[in-house]
């Protein structure tokens, strides 16, 4: 029951992050990863997703792409948000 309860969180939490561009494959990727390591931030989405943040080295590979897909993309648009440009 609780593990049940674990995913629909995820699935939930993850939905309304659009501009994190995080896809129900990024979803289903972490889920396991937030079950066995964050039970204790449910059903608080920020500190689950703070919880799975602080324990990066222990993330299976396909939670931890979607990580770094997340957060390049993040990366980008603040670059792009930073750039001023110029004119002469």
């Amino acid at each position: 029951m609780r593990m049940l309860i674990a995913i629909a969180f995820v699935l939930t939490a993850a939905a309304p992050l659009p501009a994190l561009a995080y896809t129900q494959e990024d979803v289903a990727a972490c889920t396991p990863d937030a079950v066995r390591l964050c039970q204790q931030a449910f059903p608080d989405k920020s500190r689950v997703v703070l919880c799975l943040v602080r324990n990066r080295r222990q993330l299976n590979t396909a939670c931890t792409l979607a990580f770094n897909r997340a957060r390049s993309g993040i990366g980008a648009r603040e670059q792009s948000a930073s750039v001023q440009q110029t004119t002469f």
